[in-house]
């Protein structure tokens, strides 16, 4: 799910700089100057910081913008701030049906549990939920996760009050009492885990759900496309850096993500990272097997309204993507 940070870190003063010098940006094609990728923060994309701080993402050929929220990383690849981009499947589908023509480069992640709802120590089974206080940003896989919840606790949108707010807000909100329950991510999972929270509901129960994908302007991937299929190889280059580094690697994301390195292994528990092989079986080829979960998410979003219409998926795959991101 959509992934940001509280924002008293000293680190978080340097981001809103970058936020505004971001939203500032031309629009036009820069060719000879590095990739603009946004992100935000959220467990599954370390690695693209990791490969930042390593040397394999050097600042020659990609500038990372770590932005505090999900909404913000959605707006400036919409506003074309930003040439590629960390987005989840139900934010590329909402890009596609406002008319973005864009490409998935990669599938960065699926959610097995780090997308939960953290209930108070009051609320020990779904039902408790009626008439309870749920907060949620109001983002596409926020509601999602809503949708999927109410469905599994048998009760109806009606049944309980909704909250919208954004999610670093909900630590502050559970200290003092003003929900009964949050839908939220790692590392705020984790947080809300510390003040006696616990999940209640998780993308481990919807497996196959939830995807955290790099997306590309179809227009800088088919004009820079050796510099975008570079990102991607790097990407896996990093991931077999974690494999034989495992420590090291820890260490970094850890400092970074402001946890300690075992609550940073125990976030990895609920997040699948899928390598060269199961990307494109995932979305290459001529069955992409990502496109049975878009098609389900596709149906709960025309359902919440988020949607009009079915979107052709498909047309944002590439069916040689081996050429682009394999060895």
């Amino acid at each position: 799910m959509k992934r940001s940070f509280r924002t008293g870190h000293p680190r978080w003063r340097v981001v809103f700089a970058c936020v505004s010098l971001l939203m500032l940006a031309s629009c036009s094609e820069r060719p000879s100057e590095p990739l603009r990728i946004a992100s935000s923060p959220w467990p599954g994309y370390e690695p693209i910081y990791l490969a930042r701080e390593i040397g394999y993402l050097p600042p020659s050929k990609a500038t990372i913008y770590e932005l505090p929220s999900s909404d913000i990383t959605l707006e400036s690849f919409r506003n074309g701030s930003a040439d590629m981009a960390t987005l989840t499947l139900d934010e590329v589908l909402e890009l596609m049906h406002g008319g973005v023509k864009l490409r998935v480069l990669m599938v960065l992640d699926g959610s097995n549990g780090a997308d939960a709802v953290m209930a108070s120590p009051k609320i020990k089974k779904l039902s408790d939920l009626k008439g309870k206080r749920i907060a949620i940003e109001n983002i596409p896989l926020g509601v999602y996760m809503l949708s999927r919840l109410l469905t599994a606790a048998n009760l109806k949108r009606e049944d309980v009050q909704i909250l919208p707010v954004s999610e670093n807000k909900h630590e502050e909100m559970y200290r003092q009492g003003k929900a009964d329950a949050f839908i939220t991510f790692d590392p705020m999972k984790t947080k809300l885990t510390q003040l006696g929270a616990h999940a209640i509901f998780d993308s481990s129960d919807i497996p196959n759900e939830i995807f955290d994908l790099m997306v590309v302007h179809e227009d800088i991937y088919l004009n820079r496309h050796k510099e975008v299929c570079d990102v991607a190889k790097q990407w896996f280059r990093t991931l077999a850096y974690m494999k034989q580094s495992p420590a090291e690697a820890a260490v970094i994301v850890s400092k970074r993500l402001d946890v300690t390195p075992k609550e940073y292994e125990e976030m990895l528990k609920g997040i699948k990272t899928p390598e060269l092989q199961e990307n494109l079986t995932l979305i290459s080829g001529n069955r992409p097997e990502i496109l049975k979960a878009g098609k389900l998410l596709n149906d709960v979003m025309i359902r919440e309204g988020q949607l009009t219409h079915q979107i052709a998926l498909h047309l944002g795959l590439d069916p040689n993507l081996k050429s682009c991101i394999g060895d």
